[in-house]
């Protein structure tokens, strides 16, 4: 992976960041775009502690103007566009149907439907100038199964799923894969917003887990690694890595 490039949206903490640094500690360069300054800037350190060039930028995936300007940026400072993991996303609060919002269905598809589209648009031709690429996105078990009172999360993640496959076969001559990880509960900044202070909430989460614990960014990472870089004759494909959870 020396001298080839990873963007990487939401990529300042949680999975994003994981997925990050472990493409740097394979001499892999990183494009950070996710939307606080601050935790893009520690981000980049840590990245950088390895040897390779980083850059960030702030912005919103829901809007194509930013899109466009970070990965045209990506590549001219960086050079080119190999490797693009699609993981900004933001979670739904549990919520009777009827008692959600506009508000609520327009940031959740905005950012977890609508980010995932425009990042592949403007990922795609960049990519072809290179030879090629691959495209990993963040789906969720949500993608696969249905869950009570967050119906419009749940509609989200298995869009995006749609997404991988359609555009998979869309580009499946051209030298770009496209797949998607769903992840069951991951230990993130995401997870505790959802958990809150309940420690009856985590364990019963946890429990629903056949494997008895919760996932760790890392090992979502090391996912989103091995389809970038070993999976070649795999595109289209959803990798669930849940402990278990859509096996009961």
């Amino acid at each position: 992976m020396s001298e080839r490039v990873l963007y990487v949206t939401g990529g300042n903490a949680g999975i994003g960041l994981a997925t990050a640094l472990k493409f740097a500690e394979s001499g892999c360069h990183v494009s950070i775009f996710s939307r606080r300054e601050e935790a893009n800037a520690s981000a980049r350190a840590a990245i950088e502690a390895h040897g390779v060039k980083c850059v960030t930028f702030a912005g919103d995936v829901a809007s194509a103007t930013d899109v466009a300007a970070a990965i045209d940026k990506t590549c001219s400072q960086l050079g080119r566009l190999d490797y693009a993991f699609n993981n900004a996303g933001v979670e739904q609060v549990p919520t009777p149907l009827t008692e959600q919002t506009e508000e609520d269905y327009r940031r959740i598809m905005d950012v977890n439907v609508k980010g995932v589209w425009l990042c592949m648009q403007h990922e795609i031709p960049r990519m072809l100038e290179s030879g090629g690429g691959t495209i990993v996105n963040t789906g969720s078990v949500a993608s696969l199964i249905g869950m009570a009172n967050i119906p419009v999360y749940i509609a989200s993640k298995h869009a995006v799923l749609g997404l991988t496959r359609a555009v998979a076969l869309e580009y499946a001559t051209q030298n770009i894969r496209i797949n998607a990880v769903c992840p069951g509960a991951v230990k993130t900044a995401l997870y505790d917003r959802f958990i809150g202070d309940s420690a009856e909430m985590e364990q019963a989460i946890e429990a629903m887990h056949p494997m008895g614990r919760s996932g760790d960014p890392e090992e979502i990472a090391s996912a989103v690694y091995w389809l970038c870089h070993e999976a070649t004759w795999t595109t289209g494909q959803a990798i669930t890595l849940d402990g278990g959870f859509t096996v009961q």
